[in-house]
């Protein structure tokens, strides 16, 4: 089993992602029969890489950008205010 970063590490690391945020956005992936490989995919990465990103392990600019475009947000940002019940600002 895969090792939870702590807040800290993964801030120094840059991960902008919580764990609940990646669980809401694997819900939201479900919902709209979107698989890790289509995202993998759209950001020319592996489907491995696209898991650790939604554990909140590993930090992706390329997999922001393809999350945000396949469940229709303008930005990562907007994804991430949507997660928390909050508008983008």
């Amino acid at each position: 089993m895969a090792q939870k970063l702590s807040r800290a590490k993964r801030k120094v690391a840059g991960i902008s992602l919580t764990p609940r945020g990646g669980c809401w956005i694997k819900y939201q992936l479900d919902l709209a029969n979107i698989t890790y490989k289509m995202v993998a995919a759209r950001a020319g990465l592996s489907e491995n890489m696209v898991s650790h990103f939604l554990a909140s392990r590993k930090n992706s600019e390329r997999i922001k950008v393809a999350l945000a475009e396949l469940l229709g947000y303008p930005c990562f940002d907007a994804l991430i205010a949507a997660s928390r019940g909050k508008e983008a600002a």
